[in-house]
């Protein structure tokens, strides 16, 4: 017999999972149900997963059971599921070995739905630790001195605060200003100066992947869209520029206030180290957008995760094979 550690980042918009085997794996964190006996037909099950759940949403009921950063009312059918398809696609397990998982989620998750996050893992595996996303990628990194972990998500942003020790709830904050606030306000400025134009939530992610950016210039962004079925290049400058600026804004806001209420012995320490991760963390000039917000507390420095898909889940990795049995839930 023996003991697989796991570390799953079970995130809003992606779900990874590294393991102690070396394995790697991530999958967009969303369930796709079988709408009628033709769709179950068609794909040989009642349920499918992640990017061949989106591929093929006109046969499906799409469910994203941490939309919001927290799991949904009907969303715990889904963690379940979602949890189950992860660690059954990358672990190997033989008879007798026992699964140990550490689970970063959003922090609202982890302090408003850990029973429901428990829950959710019962029959998957054999223990398990709940710990807030921010907090994991910290332990990714070994920064457990004082900084402050920004991890832009799809439903969330999460920051959190180092000082040495296991940060507290005053440590943490989350906002609803991520990726998907994102996606909405492009989508409503979008159709507001364009209201022909066709739009889908892929559509608008693909523009957002490839031209959203954090600075105040841009070159012209120029995106084909459909008008009534028929192509057409449309000038999205500006609204990128305003878009963008609306997610920023409030996310400085929040790290200037983070900064403002730590021990002031600490303060400067804390704004030249300011660690921005999640898939926000891509987000072109993001770094040097929260830099200059810093210029008003006396100056800082902000920088980006390497490796933002996986930064979480291996964190969670180390955690689930150094933590004390104390911090450990049963299953």
């Amino acid at each position: 017999m023996s003991i697989i550690h796991l570390g799953i980042d079970l995130g809003t918009s992606h779900t990874s999972v590294t393991t102690s085997t070396g394995a790697r794996f991530t999958c967009i964190t969303c369930v796709g149900y079988a709408k009628d006996v033709i769709a179950k037909k068609r794909f040989g099950t009642d349920i499918v997963f992640g990017q061949q759940a989106l591929d093929n949403k006109l046969a499906l009921d799409i469910v994203w059971p941490l939309a919001d950063g927290i799991i949904s009312n009907d969303g715990n059918a889904a963690t379940h599921a979602i949890l189950e398809h992860v660690i059954n696609t990358i672990v190997d397990q033989q008879q007798g070995d026992q699964l140990f998982a550490a689970i970063g989620v959003p922090a609202q998750a982890s302090i408003q739905n850990k029973q429901a996050i428990l829950a959710a893992t019962k029959g998957l595996v054999d223990k398990v630790i709940i710990v807030s996303e921010p907090f994991a990628v910290a332990y990714s990194i070994d920064r457990f001195d004082e900084c402050l972990i920004v991890d832009i998500g799809a439903g969330t942003t999460d920051l959190c605060r180092m000082h040495g020790s296991i940060p507290n709830a005053e440590d943490q904050c989350t906002l609803t200003y991520a990726g998907n606030f994102l996606d909405d306000s492009m989508k409503e400025a979008i159709l507001d100066q364009f209201p022909d134009v066709q739009l889908s939530n892929k559509i608008i992610r693909d523009i957002k992947e490839k031209h959203a950016y954090a600075g105040e210039n841009s070159d012209q962004i120029l995106v084909m869209l459909n008008q009534k079925g028929i192509p057409k290049e449309y000038d999205l400058t500006d609204i990128m520029r305003t878009s963008c600026l609306q997610l920023i804004q409030p996310i400085t806001q929040a790290i200037g206030e983070m900064i403002a209420s730590f021990d002031p012995d600490f303060q400067h320490i804390l704004r030249h180290n300011i660690i921005i991760a999640g898939g926000g963390s891509r987000l072109k000039g993001i770094d040097v957008a929260v830099s200059k917000c810093l210029v008003a507390y006396g100056g800082g420095n902000a920088t980006c995760v390497s490796d933002s898909e996986f930064c979480g889940s291996v964190g969670a990795l180390k955690m689930s094979q150094e933590m004390p049995e104390e911090y450990w839930e049963q299953i």
